[in-house]
């Protein structure tokens, strides 16, 4: 009877053992896996936090912008749009240049821009701004507090 109880006690402290170890593996994975999504996050974020072209306000990055075009410097000029948009602006830039009708872009935007007030309060709160009668400006929020150019 003692040798049954025994055997018992083993095979049910056997037991809590294998699933103490199951639980904390289980606990081990999910940590790990929670460290990983962790640090992609990071890294997918990096390169927005570390993007410092952009004004503090979107009529001040959009000047930035149109000084950068005015000197054809479009690899500049590309840089003041979202990362995701920079290098079909770039390009659209260049071939515009290349058709000489940057003067025929520039113009509505310098119109459009110079209606915009430097300041306005939305700004301060909102994550996007959308302006523009004749030309459409469509404006995010970084991270760092920059404007960025979505779309024009």
């Amino acid at each position: 009877m003692k040798k049954i109880t025994r055997i018992v006690i083993y095979i049910i402290l056997g037991l809590a053992v294998l699933i103490f170890g199951l639980i904390c593996l289980s606990k081990y994975a999910e940590w790990k896996f929670d460290r990983e999504m962790e640090s992609l996050k990071i890294e997918q974020e990096k390169p927005y936090l570390e993007d410092t072209y952009g004004g503090a306000t979107p009529k001040e990055t959009l000047d930035l912008f149109i000084a950068a075009v005015e000197k054809e410097d479009f690899d500049l000029a590309s840089k003041y749009f979202v990362i995701s948009r920079q290098g079909e602006w770039r390009d659209v830039l260049k071939n515009a240049e290349q058709a000489e009708k940057i003067d025929d872009f520039l113009k509505p935007v310098k119109d459009e821009s110079d209606k915009l007030k430097s300041v306005e309060p939305l700004w301060e709160k909102a994550e996007n701004y959308v302006s523009g009668d004749s030309v459409l400006f469509e404006f995010v929020k970084y991270p760092k507090g920059i404007w960025k150019i979505k779309e024009i």
